[in-house]
């Protein structure tokens, strides 16, 4: 290693492999980093691209096409004259081919932190003959950059620029290399831009835990789990912070005696509930909704029936809408159906009559739970005709009745939700007027206006509503997510919105159902009145929050559509499917995490279990003193 206040890192693209490794053309061929450590280069983000290169040119209202989407190789990082990072690369179409830009011109991004990249845009340097492994360092002496590269014929040609977003400041091409610039040479980096690679692309793990306060008891006073420390907060590798509840031995509690002064050790241990896996088999998009049922605290889940990957006939058994109530999440899953803890119910099957007297014949996609002014409410997208017709699908909403006391009625029967309802733009007409279908609808508030985000034309859309009519919006869709990058390439869908601590943490889905479905994320300022209609309000992460990839020594596929929920200890989950063979099944399952918030704001959604708690820390005690 170098000057340890200074580490190296080293930018390069991989061969493409398969989806099923996580590599397949669209990951591989885009700039990865690896960072130097004491045994030498390890590659950050399971060896998965921090930066991809953007579409060709912005996409078309009917949404992003396969021609303009893009890749890139062979590139080279360098520093810039302020101080911030470059890269420089060739860009290429999707899967590797050429494009016709590498003729003439290296693709330019800058990034302040090496966490974000802007592309700059391609720079022309006025060859025709190619331009291939390029490399690129500012000189100050001269006040500008030099670039080098070799041509078609492997030759070795220079040149120099002073604006890299100026082709007209770039200088006369000359044969011959730039002493000392070498293609994917690593890159000596400052130590906190080496620890913000770590914290965003690298594991975050438990490192120890805050020491638990004593327990003052009076003497002849009462001692209950209530008067004991509720959680336990720990500490993380990056300087983060989190915490997880404590379930005290109640045998224990009750061996304290509190007739006469003394100290006492009461133990405990620290909830960490590890959920099946898969949680639920063939349940694709799910929701998981923490719901008050009149005073009773109890959790729905809801998925799209997904056999063999048919959402839309359940590969011929029959489909619905299924739902399932439970006093703990754990009670959810499919191991609890199997043992009679829980049951499954349709709300709607094949042939169910929409609010218009139309027959539904499936999909029934996507189904969400939201609370909408006050009533239980479930977004879905339900299709029709005979066959039925993926593409007749339309954002829809079915509510739960009310007793006369405005009480909730059971969600688990279906005679107790409203007729499905198309939601529709605010003159009455379809919210898709080009393609029809519309789905992956979600709901959400800021700042006193209510908002539905959805999918239609390959892309997140998002308009106000009023809850008081929730089928009906009350300004023009805008799109605000289109895909831009081959790693959500031709599809952006499934938002679902948490408000933290002053922000917005939209995730999203990108690729395609299968092995590389992948997840987004933007973000947005929270309580502040800002108009989220505006595209401008959202900043989006240029490279995936999760992936396919390792988890506790297996590897996980095709993660996506996540939705946030909440645990019976208030801890944040995140829910979402993925792909697995379990049990001779080849659809799309749905799994459960916990969420933990690194010291840069950013949700690690992929937390392993001894990363979360280290297994020493699993039992617990507390000092409590009678006196």
């Amino acid at each position: 290693m170098t000057d340890p206040l200074e580490r190296r890192v080293r930018a390069y693209h991989r061969t493409p492999t398969t989806a099923a490794e996580a590599n397949n053309e669209d990951v591989a061929l885009s700039m990865h980093l690896a960072l130097e450590g004491p045994d030498g280069f390890v590659p950050l983000f399971d060896d998965y691209g921090v930066f991809f290169a953007r579409v060709a040119e912005t996409p078309a209202a009917s949404g992003t096409s396969e021609e303009i989407l893009r890749s890139l190789v062979d590139p080279h990082l360098f520093r810039l004259a302020d101080g911030g990072f470059g890269v420089v690369a060739t860009r290429v179409a999707r899967g590797g081919a050429p494009d016709g830009t590498e003729r003439s011109s290296v693709l330019v991004a800058t990034s302040p932190d090496m966490l974000a990249y802007t592309e700059i845009g391609l720079l022309d340097l006025g060859v025709t003959d190619g331009v291939h492994r390029p490399a690129a360092r500012y000189d100050e002496a001269d006040g500008a950059y030099l670039l080098s590269w070799v041509d078609d014929a492997g030759v070795e040609r220079r040149t120099s620029v002073a604006d890299l977003a100026d082709a007209a400041t770039v200088g006369p091409v000359e044969e011959g290399a730039v002493a000392g610039l070498e293609h994917g040479a690593p890159l000596s980096v400052p130590a906190e831009v080496a620890r913000g690679l770590e914290v965003r692309f690298g594991p975050i793990v438990n490192t120890g835990a805050r020491p638990l306060p004593a327990v003052e008891v009076a003497v002849g006073g009462a001692l209950g789990a209530g008067d004991l420390p509720a959680r336990l907060t720990l500490d993380y590798s990056d300087g983060s912070a989190g915490s997880l509840a404590i379930a005290w031995d109640a045998d224990a509690i009750a061996a304290v005696d509190t007739s006469v002064p003394g100290t006492h050790e009461v133990a405990g241990r620290v909830r960490q509930t590890v959920y099946p896996t898969p949680f639920a088999d063939e349940r694709a998009d799910p929701s998981v909704y923490r719901f008050d049922f009149n005073g009773t605290q109890t959790f729905l889940m809801i998925a799209t029936k997904d056999l063999h990957m048919d959402p839309v006939s359940n590969s011929g058994e029959p489909v619905g809408m299924p739902i399932r109530m439970a006093d703990r999440i754990e009670d959810l899953s499919d191991e609890a159906l199997e043992a009679g803890r829980v049951t499954e119910v349709d709300l709607l099957v094949h042939g169910s009559l929409d609010a218009d007297g139309n027959p539904m014949t499936g999909c029934f996609w996507a189904p969400e739970i939201h609370l909408i002014d006050g009533t239980l409410s479930i977004l879905f997208m339900p299709s029709y005709g005979e066959p039925t017709d993926m593409w007749s699908g339309r954002a829809s909403i079915v509510q739960l009745r009310k007793d006369e006391h405005g009480n909730h009625l059971d969600p688990t029967v279906p005679e107790h939700w409203t007729a499905a309802r198309h939601v529709v733009r605010a003159d009455g007409s379809a919210l898709n007027g080009i393609q029809g279908i519309s789905l992956d609808m979600t709901y959400l508030e800021d700042s006193g206006t209510h908002y539905y985000a959805w999918q239609m034309l390959g892309s997140v859309f998002i308009a106000t509503m009023d809850p008081a009519d929730p089928t009906r919006l009350t300004s023009e869709p805008v799109r605000i997510i289109a895909p831009e990058f081959a790693w959500d390439n031709l599809i952006a869908e499934g938002p679902n919105v948490l408000a933290r601590d002053g922000r917005l943490y939209l995730l999203y889905s990108g690729s395609t159902v299968g092995d590389s479905y992948t997840t987004g994320l933007a973000t947005a300022a929270a309580g502040e009145g800002v108009d989220l209609t505006d595209p401008a309000a959202w900043t989006r992460l240029t490279h995936p929050i999760q992936k396919s990839g390792p988890f506790n020594g297996e590897m996980q596929l095709g993660t996506g559509h996540g939705m946030w929920s909440e645990d019976e200890d208030g801890n944040l989950l995140y829910v979402f499917h993925a792909r697995t063979d379990h049990k001779g099944l080849t659809g799309r399952d749905m799994f459960v995490r916990r969420v933990h918030f690194a010291s840069d704001g950013m949700p690690v959604l992929d937390m392993e279990t001894e990363e979360e708690l280290l297994p020493a820390l699993r039992d617990v005690t507390v000092r409590v003193v009678v006196a």
